[in-house]
């Protein structure tokens, strides 16, 4: 994969992804029973700032106003009035002159404004006069909810919001609507994914081709993510995973200061990030030149449930089904393996895959790693062990993108837990469990688009096969 492989959107191409997006929202809240001529304000959140410093927390934008305005600063206000042209409004603060002088802001209203398509963009200062004159209007409320409890951060004075009428039941429908476009990848979204998997190869690749035995895990962390910006990614996409040994089935582990070991496993869940779109992918490798029969043995079921889960993605297909596909392949592998006893049907049904493989087969991925819409209307989660971590219950569409991400681990919460242990006694070759709790885990991961044909895998440029591994390694 290189960068020719895919164009960063053009400026009109933005402007245009943004209006559609906010024309689609509008005609929903147009055509909302009873709307009344409703307003809709989505706030775009407020930086916090670190106690006992006169720093901030790096600032980001909720996902719902970024996704409609383009916008990106903290201390804006989007604001959809059906009963005024244009219609929609943002109020962005202006850089005074400490702004200037400190962070060097110098974009000026008019200039935001043909960014980003809207027909004028106001100063912040006048969305308390603004508000003043929709006294009584009915109003529905997205984005981020600290402009009721900080609304001096907005220019706003306590009690200026008071004067609207904030509807729960609007708000709902709106922010369905909202989480049901955001599902959808327009063109300039996937193009913001393709750039953020090239970046996400360019660390990979580094961190395979560059880990040692005596390197902390700390270092490898560094190694990829500076893979990741010099390749375009403007941060990670999320707290980048890449651990060793026996931490490999520590699912959400923080790399430290161990030590790769030679014939142990390295995991590394890492991301980039792209004009705030998201690639997560995971790669297991060893630290030596090449696995051993037993790491080998696992990677390969590992990857082949991957492929079979991979190759179900497409239009109308349950991924729930894709799921429950997958912990079956997990159990009859297992089983061969020698961890697992009995028939894989009965063994997913009373979840003793779960010990081993405890999480959901993947998520949506978007603007949030972990993005929103996952679950269909009127559905539930599951409380049973090998569902309750299921973070899509729904029928794919062309346009979402998922992770793949099955994987096998030792973890000893759950193999030395007494209770599971009595459950699953018969389900599990426990000295061969016992013996294998320092294995740690493999897990594999890519993100998919699904497109009208089948899919697509935004990530497959990055090597995962054993002998693209150990090639590299060696």
């Amino acid at each position: 994969m290189s960068q020719s492989d895919f164009q960063l959107p053009t400026a009109d191409a933005v402007r245009a992804a943004l209006k559609a997006r906010r024309s689609a929202l509008a005609a929903a809240w147009d055509a909302a029973p009873d709307s009344g001529g409703g307003l809709l304000l989505v706030p775009s959140g407020l930086a916090l700032p670190i106690e006992g410093s006169d720093q901030p927390y790096a600032f980001r934008a909720h996902d719902d106003h970024y996704y409609l305005s383009g916008a990106r600063a903290p201390a804006q206000v989007l604001v959809y009035d059906p009963a005024a042209a244009p219609g929609w409004i943002l109020f962005s603060a202006v850089a005074d002159q400490d702004d200037r002088v400190w962070h060097g802001g110098t974009e000026a209203l008019e200039e935001r404004a043909a960014r980003l398509g809207f027909d004028a963009v106001s100063a912040l200062e006048d969305l308390g006069p603004w508000l003043a004159g929709q006294a009584g209007r009915p109003a529905a409320l997205l984005g981020s909810r600290d402009i009721l409890e900080r609304p001096i951060g907005y220019r706003l004075h306590p009690g200026d919001l008071d004067i609207l009428a904030f509807d729960a039941d609007w708000t709902a429908l709106l922010q369905e609507r909202v989480t049901a476009g955001r599902r959808v990848k327009d063109e300039v979204e996937l193009a913001y994914m393709r750039a953020a998997a090239f970046a996400t190869r360019a660390g990979h690749l580094r961190g395979i081709e560059r880990a040692r035995a005596g390197m902390t895990e700390r270092a490898l962390q560094v190694e990829i993510e500076y893979a990741f910006q010099r390749a375009g990614a403007e941060r990670p996409a999320y707290a980048s995973i890449a651990v060793a040994g026996a931490r490999c089935a520590v699912l959400h582990a923080t790399p430290g200061e161990q030590l790769l070991t030679e014939g142990d496993l390295v995991l590394v869940d890492a991301g980039a990030e792209v004009a705030g779109y998201d690639s997560d992918v995971t790669r297991t490798w060893p630290v030596g030149a090449a696995f051993t029969a037993e790491q080998r043995a696992l990677y390969d079921l590992v990857l082949s449930v991957q492929q079979t889960a991979i190759d179900a993605v497409g239009p109308g297909v349950e991924y729930r089904d894709i799921h429950m596909q997958a912990a079956l392949g997990i159990a009859e592998g297992l089983v061969d393996f020698g961890l697992l006893k009995g028939r894989a049907e009965s063994l997913v049904e009373r979840d003793a895959h779960a010990l081993f493989f405890p999480h959901g087969v993947g998520h949506l991925i978007g603007l949030a790693t972990h993005d929103v819409g996952g679950w269909a209307e009127g559905r539930t989660r599951s409380d049973r062990p090998g569902l309750k971590y299921l973070r899509i219950d729904l029928p794919l569409a062309a346009g979402h993108v998922v992770t793949i991400e099955p994987g096998i681990y030792m973890i000893p919460a759950l193999l030395e837990d007494p209770e599971l242990r009595h459950k699953h006694h018969d389900d599990v070759n426990w000295a061969r469990a016992d013996a294998m709790l320092a294995f740690g885990g493999i897990r594999i991961e890519d993100d998919v688009l699904v497109t009208a044909a089948g899919r697509e895998v935004l990530t497959g440029a990055i090597p995962k096969t054993p002998a693209e591994l150990e090639a590299l390694r060696r």
